[in-house]
């Protein structure tokens, strides 16, 4: 007789046949039976969170960068619902991540049991898919579904929910099977006439641009959208989501558009009379929502469904973004762009960077910290190939100022919103890799949030600079009060000056405080030098607003 092994053995069995190495969580009593056999497989491990948030968003952070997706884990109820916000942030932002939730037995579904809830009303609009396990003969398929699902088309948080009984009293044998075979993803070529329909609508442009989002990373088409910039001597744009999708100092990378800026990219997208759109879904984020108005679209992505839907199309081509541009570049062999409107753009460019660096807002010499002063040191700071971890609010809205070093990693809750994200996320991302520096950006609103994973990042002897900006605020909501209720008319925004740095030190890390933006490249030095968890506490000057909108 083949050997028999428990469900929550099975769980893990295909977890190890998936390749997974880490599982986030926090435990209680109806998960001990997955926790316990992940002691036995080599290279895998439980970390466990001081909060289930931050279970969620390592997920997501290690769903984000290579690709593979992150798993997270919680109890039944309290447990379950703690994890709902990072998976929010997975969901909205195209992060692929497995979230194994608990319930009790089977018997005693609806009696009101210990913590029970309805985990599919609950998950239901929050993930790409719900999979209820009630019996051990579907849990190897279920653990596959979650799998496949999680990475293929665009990924995404799926929820696999786990009755009691089948991961502690039901048994049944492991049959091995190949990740290939259940997880294809084939390629998505986009038909001739598709291409064709496009390349008539860029070839009668003048002034065509390309504006950028999370697919060209999700497809790694990077090369492709630089080669079409260059022949068509097209601006690129790009979307929060898809920062450091191509190399930042690229000739023709113009910037990010973001909610809160800029003029230029703006100007960019709406003066074009072609524009390339590549893996974006036009979000309200993206869009001022949905206010900026382009012309002629060609609108490139792997979801049909997502064609024409925020904006009439002049030509909708579906496939994977990679392979698509690959056969537009071959469609638009021997045809050339002219720069005009590419220079008139970068002119423009100029123009708005020097004023942004004149005046108090960009001075490093000032107390406390201006905002586009610290981006400008940070910018000196940064080194190739960083992981850069962004939390909401307004530590976020400011980056995209910031020209990147090649290689970066750059992840941030764009669409969500959900705060306290950064910390989780440098935790799955350090997590998953290593080798590479990894830098979260929050704000002390952000970090009361999630206090507790500064102690899952040290206990984890993570070397993970934390750079807190705090402005003893819910700044971005303080100024949106400004701006909308007039001076004086603050409620529920403001904090005490907080010594987080010594709370940091207690639960292990070393840091310093910076007063000037000046002092930040000696800072990001010592953090490195630290070899460890390092807190730079950088104290910054909240008035300087992006409402109504930044430069």
């Amino acid at each position: 007789m083949s050997e028999q092994f428990t469900g929550g053995q099975l769980v893990v069995k295909v977890m190890e046949e998936f390749g997974a190495k880490v599982v986030f969580g926090v435990p209680g009593g109806q998960t001990l039976y997955v926790t316990d056999p992940i002691q036995d497989v080599p290279g895998m491990r439980f970390v466990h969170t001081r909060h289930e948030n931050g279970a969620a968003t390592a997920a997501d952070g290690w769903g984000r960068l290579p690709g593979e997706p992150g798993i997270c884990l919680a109890t039944t109820g309290p447990g379950a619902t703690n994890l709902i916000t990072g998976l929010g942030g997975a969901l909205r932002d195209s992060s692929p991540v497995i979230a194994l939730v608990f319930q009790n037995r089977l018997a005693d579904a609806g009696r009101g049991d210990a913590q029970e809830s309805d985990h599919e009303l609950l998950f239901g609009s929050i993930c790409k898919k719900y999979i209820p396990v009630r019996d051990i003969s579907v849990l190897p398929w279920a653990m596959r579904e979650a799998y496949r699902t999680a990475k293929t088309g665009h990924p995404g948080p799926v929820v696999v929910d786990l009755y009691r009984d089948v991961i502690e009293n039901q048994k049944a044998p492991y049959v091995p099977a190949d990740p290939a075979g259940y997880c294809v993803r084939p390629d998505s070529v986009a038909s001739d006439e598709a291409i064709e329909a496009a390349a008539r609508v860029i070839r009668a442009s003048k002034k065509p641009m390309l504006w950028i989002g999370n697919g060209v990373k999700l497809s790694h088409a990077a090369d492709e959208v630089t080669r079409l910039s260059k022949q068509l001597c097209a601006p690129i744009v790009c979307t929060y989501n898809a920062m450091c999708a191509v190399d930042e100092s690229f000739e023709n990378f113009l910037g990010a558009r973001s909610r809160h800026g800029t003029q230029v990219t703006q100007a960019c997208i709406e003066e074009a009379d072609c524009v390339i759109l590549v893996g974006s879904s036009l979000t309200a984020i993206s869009t001022n929502r949905w206010s900026i108005a382009p012309k002629n679209v060609v609108q490139f992505d792997i979801l049909p469904e997502q064609i024409g839907r925020q904006y009439p199309v002049a030509a909708g081509v579906v496939g994977d973004a990679k392979a698509s541009l690959q056969k537009l570049l071959a469609a638009l062999e021997g045809f050339a762009g002219t720069p005009e409107f590419r220079d008139e753009m970068f002119s423009r460019k100029a123009a708005w960077k020097e004023a942004l660096l004149s005046g108090p807002i960009a001075d490093t010499e000032r107390t406390p910290v201006p905002p586009i002063a610290l981006q400008r040191e940070l910018e000196k700071s940064l080194r190739e190939n960083t992981v850069f971890c962004v939390d909401a609010g307004n530590p976020g809205a400011w980056t995209h100022y910031t020209t990147f070093p090649k290689g970066t990693a750059y992840m941030k809750p764009v669409n969500y919103g959900n705060m306290g994200f950064a910390l989780g996320a440098a935790l799955g991302c350090k997590e998953a890799s290593p080798d590479r520096e990894v830098v979260a950006l929050i704000g002390d609103g952000s970090l009361g949030m999630t206090l507790g994973e500064l102690e899952s990042i040290a206990r984890e002897k993570l070397a993970v600079t934390v750079l807190l900006v705090n402005d003893s605020a819910f700044g971005n909501i303080k100024q949106e009060e400004l701006f909308k209720m007039g001076e004086g008319r603050y409620i529920g925004v403001e904090f005490p000056d907080y010594d987080y740095l010594s709370v940091a030190k207690a639960f292990g890390f070393d840091g310093c405080i910076v007063t000037k933006a000046s002092q930040i490249p000696a800072a990001m030095e010592a953090a490195r030098k630290s070899g460890g968890p390092y807190m730079i506490e950088v104290k910054l000057d909240g008035s300087f607003t992006v409402w109504p909108e930044a430069l």
